[in-house]
């Protein structure tokens, strides 16, 4: 027996060797730069020719290239390959990528596939160049770049694999590539592959043909899909073309057709090339894929067939799920019948222990289902069955809580949308339209506010309507309850106030704990901890102390609704004390306090029909509020809205008759009144809420004018009785910004921070927003700044130039200079030379004729450009500086400005920037200021607070004197005609 094995290795040997005789490569010429210390040194590959390529050199050249460089180098890669895979994660709600690993993943194992390079580049030097694996070795190499993602270099590679490796002539010559040379119209760039016999069993079949499947996906992956769609035609009409390639050449097209979404062609010649898939995992991946494609094309029936496949092939439970759920939804014929079938059998799905990690993705499957046959009912059901079992899948929690929100919504019931909404961790890869969504989410929180003000006080009053001993007992009653669910004890007091005697004292939460109980397992503890902490610090949000500003903005502005319409006792007004006379004192038990009430309700019921008209443009719904608020209230005051909001209701339903009835009844009690304007006969029917609106900009525009003047305690009291009267939804981010700047001055920097920060969170596409974040900065490094400043040694070179030196350098970036009490100069750039006002029997001399003529214009001379700010507080002035700075540095970086402030007089302050060359290029940089300053420069001036001139320095000189900005203007328009 062992004779027999002996001779066996000895044929094998034998058979081996003449193979490699008969069918060995052509040497090929390499030029490689060695190394200095191998510049003397033959390499394997320089001395081939040398020797005779005899059978034992045969033999032991294919050998060692084969087994101790392809086969390991080979293995190094297919490793890389693997561990992409194992990385690469697929989701399966959407289209799944053709192939599963990508270029990127790949990539990253940078090192190891350098290594592969090394091994082959190594193997290919030293070795004679006449060895069988050389073509071999060159297509590893070039598939090594491509799972690189250097596809200019694997392409390089694998053209040059079909030069180098091209059939030959007989005397040895290269074959002009794409010849006929089998007669009539045949065309081939292939080569031949005659592998028969022994042949077959022991060569490896040639590269080229390969490498032209490689080239054709590295020309898929660099988007040169023509060059790709070329190749492939030829290779399809290629009678030298193997058959063995076939589908590899099929799974190349389906894969130039998925990349540029062609579905029905993709599926057709994707199923063509199934024999492709490596195991049984990827077959089963490529068959759900076909089932998507089938799906995406309306072919349902294939897409079934396809999905019922990959659930029998696939080892992967996931993917086992979602194939099950697709088969069965595309078993549809539009018979409920149908639908009722695949529902059962996802329920029956469901309470497999197989699938109980899947139980929220099954539910939400008969959740759609249910949609199809119109059952929002019982959709409704699935998804919070979905939502239930969604712990370890927040995609899916957010999917369901989203749809549940929909249906709420959809069916008027806002309560519950608003719980499931808030619920929702919104992101723009969930929601399509973020900002939509956002809006929907605001309406809703709009108009619950007011039905919770409706239920709480029908809720006071029902309760003080009762016999007074049953009302002493439900008190009684509910004030337990809550401090049980609060986990307060009970205060068992003769007065039977439930009041805690030691309520001010430090409360030992372990003084009575049970014991060997832990204190997060005792859950009376635990609340009682929270109530605590909750009584001392308040509510607050869970974030990190970098982002505690903006979180804090937002949170508290979500809290001022969530409070109004939370799950607090409807009764509670703002109390956190639980305990009879707290509750029992917000009952309207005089008649002052129940015409509170209700008035409190009439108003509910005007902003429920308000968000129903004017935000959810429901028109039945708002015409229903508003007559609910008539009805309930025959005399209520706010009759003259609810009439005019009914009239205004009826004409947008083209409801003339009813239109015209409540438009009377207002022509009649409130002539004078103030919609009277809006009812002329053959006006347009306003909104009172665009009535509203423009009360409200009214108002915020004087608000405004006189921040912007400086009478900021004014300011202040009239801004509380408009945000008061309107609400923050008329908040503008100018407003802020200015209020911020102030705050600035008076160095509450803790309150110019958090108006900035509302900035920031709020208006991310205003102009303002850049502004905020600008000037947030530079009061994070105020004191720095401050330092810099103080350690600036000022000295008198001149009578009217000022020279800075810095004492001690400090980095920092260019940002504008805060205004403070210490010394301020401009940094950007040495102080401006102004000119001084001329002597005192000058100014007499030119205030006794102030005439035109006065003024000089030369457009050749020297200009500077003056921005005159009329009205402005100079804490605004200095912020027009700072901003004119910004955009100096920003759109003339080149150029160096001076700037400064001049005042004028007591209403005028000037904002001077000097040098230009000419008149020319002053007017050129006040034509472009112009056209930015109201949206970018300094967004938060109105723009008729100031205004561009253009003046030369001895002009400058006589306005100081005359102080007449109006007479200059006029000399100004004179001299340069339609410029201004």
């Amino acid at each position: 027996m062992l004779i027999s094995m002996k001779r066996r290795v000895l044929l094998l040997t034998v058979l081996l060797c003449l193979s490699a005789m008969a069918f060995s490569q052509e040497a090929l010429k390499v030029d490689v730069d060695k190394p200095e210390k191998f510049e003397n040194k033959k390499l394997g590959y320089e001395k081939t020719g040398e020797k005779k390529f005899n059978v034992p050199r045969r033999f032991i050249q294919n050998t060692t290239t084969h087994y101790n460089y392809y086969f390991n180098a080979n293995e190094r890669l297919n490793a890389v390959i693997d561990r992409a895979k194992a990385i690469h994660r697929d989701k399966y709600t959407e289209l799944l990528p053709f192939y599963n690993y990508s270029l990127e993943q790949t990539a990253a194992d940078k090192q190891e596939i350098d290594s592969v390079i090394y091994k082959i580049t190594t193997g290919i030097l030293i070795h004679d160049l006449r060895n069988n694996w050389l073509d071999n070795m060159y297509l590893l190499m070039g598939k090594a770049f491509y799972y690189r993602n250097q596809l200019d270099t694997a392409w390089q590679t694998f053209q040059y694999i079909n030069y180098a490796f091209s059939p030959k002539e007989k005397d040895g010559y290269d074959k002009v590539i794409g010849s006929n040379d089998e007669g009539g119209s045949a065309f081939s760039i292939a080569t031949k592959e005659k592998r028969k016999g022994v042949k077959k069993l022991l060569e490896e079949p040639p590269s080229r043909n390969e490498s032209f499947i490689w080239q054709i996906r590295t020309f898929i992956q660099m988007e040169q899909y023509a060059e790709a769609a070329g190749l492939i035609e030829t290779l399809k009409n290629d009678p030298n073309f193997p058959e063995r390639l076939k589908t590899d050449l099929q799974e190349v097209q389906a894969f130039w057709y998925y990349r540029q979404n062609i579905y029905d062609s993709t599926a057709k010649y994707l199923e063509l090339a199934l024999d492709n898939a490596e195991s049984a995992n990827e077959l089963a991946r490529w068959e759900y894929l076909l089932g998507q494609l089938y799906e995406r094309t309306g072919k349902d029936d294939r897409a079934q067939q396809f999905y019922t496949k990959a659930m029998n092939h696939a080892y992967d439970p996931v993917m086992q799920v979602f194939a099950r759920l697709n088969a069965l939804k595309e078993n549809r014929d539009g018979k409920e019948a149908t639908i009722k079938q695949n529902i059962d059998e996802l329920v029956k799905m469901a309470r497999r222990d197989k699938y109980f990690n899947y139980r929220d993705l099954i539910y939400y499957t008969a959740a759609q289902m249910e949609l199809e046959r119109k059952n929002e009912p019982g959709a409704s059901q699935f998804l919070l069955k979905s939502v239930r079992y969604s712990g370890n899948n927040p995609d899916q929690r957010n999917l369901s809580f989203l749809q549940l929100g929909d249906l709420a919504y959809k069916n008027r019931d806002y309560r519950s949308a608003k719980k499931y909404y808030d619920s929702v961790n919104a992101t723009e890869a969930l929601v399509k339209d973020l900002d939509a969504f956002n809006t929907r989410k605001a309406i809703i929180a709009d108009l619950l506010v007011p039905l919770s003000r409706i239920e709480r006080e029908d809720s006071l009053q029902r309760i003080a309507a009762m016999p007074e001993a049953e009302r002493d007992a439900y008190l009684k009653k509910l004030v337990k309850q809550l401090r049980r669910s609060q986990g307060l004890k009970e205060d068992e007091s003769s007065n039977n106030n439930l009041v805690n005697t030691a309520a001010n004292q430090p409360v030992d939460l372990f003084d009575k704990a049970d014991k060997g109980v832990w204190y997060f397992d005792n859950a009376s503890i635990k609340a009682r901890g929270f109530s605590e902490f909750k009584s001392k610090w308040g509510t607050r949000p869970n974030v990190d102390n970098w982002r505690r500003i903006a979180s804090v903005v937002a949170f508290s502005q979500a809290k001022q609704i969530d409070n109004r319409i939370g799950d607090a006792p409807p009764f509670a007004s703002g109390s956190t004390e639980i305990t009879y006379d707290a509750l029992a004192g917000n009952l309207p038990l005089t008649p002052e306090k129940i015409k509170t009430s209700n008035d409190s309700i009439q108003l509910a019921y005007l902003n429920v029909g308000r968000v129903y008209q004017d935000q959810l443009e429901d028109y039945p719904f708002a015409i229903a509020a508003y007559e609910k608020l008539l009805n309930r209230f025959p005399n209520t005051t706010q009759k003259e809205d609810a009439w005019f909001n009914l009239y205004y209701s009826y004409w947008k339903l083209k409801d003339d008759a009813k239109a015209n009835y409540y438009k009377n009844l207002l022509m009649q009690d409130f002539a004078a009144g103030k919609y009277a304007k809006v009812l002329n006969p053959g006006s347009v029917p306003v909104s009172a809420d665009s009535i509203l609106k423009n009360q409200a900009t009214s108002s915020y525009s004087n608000i405004y004018n006189l921040f912007i003047e400086g009478q900021f305690d004014k300011a202040i009291a009239a801004k509380k009785e408009a945000d008061a009267m309107y609400g923050n939804k008329f908040w503008t981010p100018q407003l802020s910004y200015i209020e911020a700047v102030y705050h600035v001055r008076q160095r509450n920097d803790s309150l110019a921070k958090l108006l900035l920060s509302d900035i920031v969170y709020r208006f991310r596409e205003s102009p303002m927003f850049s502004k905020a974040q600008t000037l947030m900065d530079v009061l994070n490094r105020r004191k720095e700044i401050e330092d810099y400043l103080t350690n600036l040694k000022v000295e008198r070179v001149g009578s009217d130039t000022v020279k800075a030196q810095q004492q001690q350098p400090v980095t920092q970036t260019q940002q504008p200079v805060i205004k403070t009490d210490k010394p301020a100069v401009v940094t950007q750039a040495p102080p401006p030379v102004i000119h001084q006002p001329v002597k005192k029997d000058t100014v007499q001399k030119v205030q006794a004729a102030p005439v035109a003529s006065a003024y000089k214009f030369n457009p050749q001379q020297a200009q500077l450009v003056m921005i005159a700010l009329d009205k402005v507080d100079p804490v605004y002035v200095t912020e027009t500086r700072n901003a004119f700075n910004r955009y100096n540095r920003e759109r003339y970086n080149s150029k160096t400005f001076e700037i400064n402030n001049i005042p004028l007089d007591e209403n005028i302050k000037l904002v001077v920037l000097k040098p230009f060359e000419n008149a020319e290029a002053a007017i050129d940089y006040i034509t472009k200021a112009k056209q930015l300053a109201t949206g970018d420069i300094i967004p938060w001036l109105p723009a008729t607070k100031y205004s561009f001139y253009l003046i030369s320095a001895e002009n400058l000189d006589i306005l100081l004197g005359t102080k007449d900005l109006n007479q200059y203007k006029q000399a100004m328009m004179q001299a340069y005609p339609g410029k201004f």
